[in-house]
């Protein structure tokens, strides 16, 4: 089974027809503050296959966090949102 997360909804989708064990397209994450939404992750896509390990690196606050939090439904809701994007396992 899989998870499809657009901007306000989820639903199911599975990745037939491919190698792929997760996919993530054009995934966007924000956090609300006092001044109002503060984007933090703007189209992040990853394609990992079966037996393929990704390593995700960059300095600290770039997003690595949020991004892998945001893929396993995890973010912290609020002040997180996933704002656009889909996640499909």
């Amino acid at each position: 089974m899989g998870w499809t997360i657009a901007v306000g909804q989820q639903g199911v989708s599975r990745l037939a027809g491919t190698d792929a064990l997760v996919q993530v397209r054009g995934l966007r994450i924000a956090f609300h503050t006092e001044e109002g939404l503060l984007p933090v992750v703007n189209g992040v896509d990853l394609h990992v296959r079966r037996g393929e390990t990704l390593a995700v690196v960059g300095e600290s606050g770039c997003g690595k966090s949020v991004t892998a939090l945001s893929i396993m439904r995890l973010i912290p809701s609020p002040p997180g949102r996933i704002e656009a994007g889909e996640i499909l396992f």
